[in-house]
């Protein structure tokens, strides 16, 4: 079992690694989704912040709001446990996210707006791709359940 549940979460992380890492559109991630599906397996937000550390160390390297979207990450989870519905705890969280984020990085002293309509638009794909990924993922959740419990009756 607990070498089972170490591969898992390798190929998982892997994945979103891969996912972070190969041209897909920008803000268009699984990782929200995840940190918000997490929970309801019994995980933590650690995955998502993980998959996050690496793949800003490979690649974006390291940025001043660095600890604002992480912590959105965990705060995706934490939304995620008090919101029993699971597009409501994702939309909630691509909001705080959408809130957070852009005025961590307008206080950053760039001169940025964090409400226009292209900072809308980079967050719509977080929405969209959180509410896809969500759906997959609960799909996955059912088709799984409903293997174990055809096994299990089986025997």
């Amino acid at each position: 079992f607990i070498m089972n549940t170490f591969i898992s979460i390798a190929v998982l992380f892997g994945v979103l690694v891969a996912s972070r890492l190969i041209g897909m559109p920008d803000n268009f991630t699984p990782l929200m989704a995840l940190a918000v599906f997490l929970p309801r397996l019994g995980g933590s937000s650690i995955i998502p912040v993980a998959v996050l550390a690496v793949t800003d160390a490979l690649w974006l390297g390291w940025y001043s709001t660095m600890p604002v979207v992480y912590a959105c990450m965990g705060l995706a989870s934490i939304i995620s446990v008090s919101t029993r519905n699971l597009y409501v705890a994702g939309a909630t969280s691509v909001l705080v996210w959408h809130v957070l984020v852009n005025t961590a990085v307008a206080l950053s002293g760039n001169g940025y707006w964090p409400f226009t309509p292209e900072t809308i638009m980079f967050d719509f794909r977080l929405l969209c791709s959180t509410i896809v990924f969500l759906a997959v993922f609960e799909q996955m959740e059912k088709l799984t359940r409903a293997y174990i419990d055809g096994t299990r009756s089986r025997y």
